[in-house]
């Protein structure tokens, strides 16, 4: 018999099809978003972790139909340090709802907005971002067949988007910080992928830095990989940047894991294409060549920073310059050459006068190792003026791996500078003139050579420091000297600037009642002055080359050029001929003078002149007068204690001088009398009995009462005021 529903039986059909249409809406609205919430978090996010190898935390999940936004999310890693790798504000993801209904989450569009990145590379080189990369299929790697290696599967979405985010990458390894004050892009299923990077800067610990106002990078389905680069900027060292920098990197047709590199730009901020820079690098690899050239130009292209530099006169100027650059994994080599022609420079720690017609070049070569961060000059021939000179030597900057695996912490450098064998009259005409004015009119015969190596490691004791070699000085031989130099062999008269702009002179020699011969000095006052200033005078040709190191180690340990070696006779060119500023020219004109004063004085005349034209106080010059000053008697007549005295105020005669108008000695002069007395026993300068009689006897200095303590402090602060700087930058 069939069956045939009643009107009854229709009806309550209905009602419980109704009732599961209802009882499904409900469940779709209802009970779908806590399902779709445990999904995100039980399946989604278990399989992101296990992709990237990191913990995912999520702050909020808010699910609808077709749509789920996921609020502070965080991206953890073992060696994030302080902050995590990646964290994210909101993530905006539309799925399809019919599909998730079955288990399958085929993701849609995606939105990220707010991210930050805080990727780090540790001491250790041990990083918290190159895995990812790896597992994301960025790092290089594929299939081969251009495709990334993303396995996301159904979770990879058809479109991404990149609304605001921004970026910091700390190297501690390399002492390099990177940030990115805001990126934005966007990625589509066969659509080039872009993100744009702005305001991108990178600081390093060792002066260099970088920066772009804008970073386009692009990963075209077809055309591959690439970076744009706009209103770039390069500064190797303060002073010197790379400016208006704009460029590419692409990849090439015949290889696409290598990329083209293409760069123009200026310098110090200056507009126009004054250098290039091409090549091609293969970042999977660490490997590529890079040329740089800057064509001949005029130096007045860059008046707006030569404006601001010691460099004068640019309209005669040139340079150009030309560099390969060569990159093998963790190294790179490098070789080229510049010149640079008839430039002027005019700063007052150079010379007084600006010097012209300047002229450097040459040729380089060398490398740096990124692991131990050393730079290596193999050589550098060089010409200045027609002198050629060759330079080689290495420069280990701090936090680079060494051969133990401890990272240096301080830097070290070894180098070495020749000038081999040439005429010494060739050597001195390459000298500028405005540069050793006191050397005009020297005529020299023989061969000059220089062989020095200076070796410095901060992480060691000091005390190691090398200084060694020679500067082949000795071999030459004045054939003729000026007239100025010369008449320090006879009687001659001394100009002295007592105050700034006021200048006396006196006779040194016979004519003038307060010379003293050295024959009718204290035989005290010599010992004592070798004694603080210069032990081995008689012994010497006009160099204290053992203390030379010492000065150097010395002055590394003070940070800054503090202490010198000068002789005697050093001071005697410095009283005598050349003017007191510190500057290049002052020193590079001592050091002749007195190789040259050595050869045709005899060592009393150089000591005679010396302690007659030195200064003892404010006004006082020569032995004669300062010790009928201070103790109412002739040279011949001091004792030790006072020519002990007189050896510890020599360096600020003018300053020391409140102990004579107080009449009494400072503790550090006493102490310091006490020292050099001493010192003269040990070296048999003074006998037993002697210095026994001398730690008994006072110092006693002679007033005629005639000035008060007050009018004579008066004076000495006066004559300090007065008195002209040495170092010219203090004016």
């Amino acid at each position: 018999m069939r069956y045939r529903p009643t009107r009854r039986h229709l009806v309550i059909a209905g009602i419980v099809l109704a009732t599961l249409a209802v009882l499904t809406v409900v469940g779709l609205w209802v009970i779908y978003p806590r399902v779709g919430k445990w999904m995100v978090e039980d399946k989604v996010v278990p399989k992101l972790e296990a992709k990237l190898g990191r913990d995912i935390t999520v702050g909020g999940i808010d699910i609808t139909h077709g749509h789920a936004v996921l609020r502070d999310v965080a991206v953890h890693g073992p060696d994030d340090g302080d902050a995590p790798l990646v964290t994210i504000a909101r993530i905006d993801v539309d799925f399809d709802f019919w599909a998730s209904l079955t288990g399958d989450a085929k993701v849609g569009a995606v939105v990220i907005d707010g991210v930050s990145v805080r990727a780090r590379r540790g001491p250790d080189g041990v990083d918290n971002f190159r895995d990812i990369l790896e597992r994301l299929g960025v790092s290089g790697d594929d299939k081969g067949d251009g495709k990334p290696r993303t396995g996301m599967g159904s979770l990879r979405p058809t479109r991404i988007e990149l609304r605001a985010g921004e970026a910091t990458f700390t190297d501690e390894a390399g002492g390099v910080t990177v940030t990115v004050a805001a990126m934005d892009g966007g990625w589509a299923r066969g659509q080039p992928t872009t993100l744009h990077l702005h305001d991108a800067r990178a600081v390093t610990s060792f002066g260099a830095s970088a920066s772009a106002a804008e970073i386009t990078a692009l990963d075209h389905p077809v055309a591959g990989r690439g970076l744009e680069v706009g209103g770039g900027e390069l500064a190797l060292w303060k002073g010197l940047s790379l400016t208006g920098i704009v460029g590419s990197v692409a990849p090439e047709a015949a290889d696409p894991t290598r990329f083209a590199v293409a760069f123009e730009g200026g310098y110090g901020g200056v507009d126009g294409r004054l250098w290039t820079a091409s090549g091609w690098i293969q970042p999977s690899t660490f490997q590529g060549a890079l040329d740089l050239d800057a064509e001949r130009f005029t130096l007045d292209r860059l008046r707006p920073i030569l404006e601001r530099s010691a460099v004068v006169d640019y309209e005669s100027a040139s340079v150009d310059a030309r560099l390969h650059v060569e990159l093998t994994g963790a190294a790179a080599t490098f070789a080229g050459g510049f010149h640079l022609q008839d430039f002027t420079i005019d700063h007052p720690m150079l010379a007084e006068k600006p010097v012209h017609a300047l002229e450097v070049g040459g040729e380089i070569e060398g490398g740096f190792d990124r692991a131990s961060r050393v730079l290596t000059l193999a050589r550098a021939d060089l010409s200045a003026r027609g002198l050629p000179f060759h330079l080689e030597g290495w420069l280990a900057l701090p936090h680079g791996l060494e051969a133990a695996g401890t990272r240096r912490a301080r830097a070290a450098f070894d180098v070495r500078l020749v000038i081999p064998p040439k005429p010494c009259q060739e050597v001195l005409e390459a000298i500028p003139t405005e540069l050793v004015p006191y050397l005009e009119g020297f005529q020299l015969t023989g061969t000059f050579d220089t062989d020095l190596r200076i070796a410095v490691d901060y992480n060691q004791d000091l005390e190691k420091t090398v200084l060694a070699g020679h500067v082949g000085l000795f071999k030459c031989r004045g054939k003729k000297g000026p007239e100025d130099v010369r008449r320090l062999a006879k009687q001659f008269e001394h100009y002295v600037e007592v105050e700034r702009g006021e200048w006396v002179s006196f006779i040194v020699g016979p004519d003038n009642p307060d010379f003293v011969p050295i024959t009718d000095v204290s035989k005290y006052l010599p010992l004592s002055l070798m004694t603080t200033e210069d032990s081995s005078f008689y012994r010497h040709r006009g160099f204290i080359t053992k203390e030379f190191r010492s000065a150097l180690i010395k002055n590394l340990e003070a940070g800054y050029f503090k202490y010198g070696a000068s002789s005697i006779t050093m001071q005697l060119v410095k009283n005598a001929l050349l003017y007191r500023e510190k500057t290049l020219s002052r020193k590079l004109q001592e050091l002749f003078l007195t190789w040259y004063i050595e050869t045709f004085l005899e060592k009393d005349r150089i000591l005679e002149i010396y302690v007659n034209i030195i200064e003892y106080g404010p006004g006082i010059y020569g032995i004669g007068p300062a010790a009928m000053h201070y103790f109412g008697k002739h040279p011949r007549d001091l004792n030790p204690v006072e020519t002990a005295f007189f050896s510890s105020i020599l360096p600020s005669p003018k300053a020391r001088y409140d102990q004579y108008c107080k009449g009494t000695l400072r503790k550090w002069t006493e102490s310091k009398i006490q020292r050099i007395l001493a010192l003269m026993l040990k070296r048999g300068r003074l006998t037993q009995e002697e210095y026994d009689l001398a730690i008994v006897t006072p110092l006693t200095f002679v007033k005629d009462g005639t000035e008060s303590v007050d009018a004579c402090m008066a004076r000495r602060k006066r004559a300090l005021k007065n008195a002209r700087p040495t170092n010219p930058l203090k004016k």
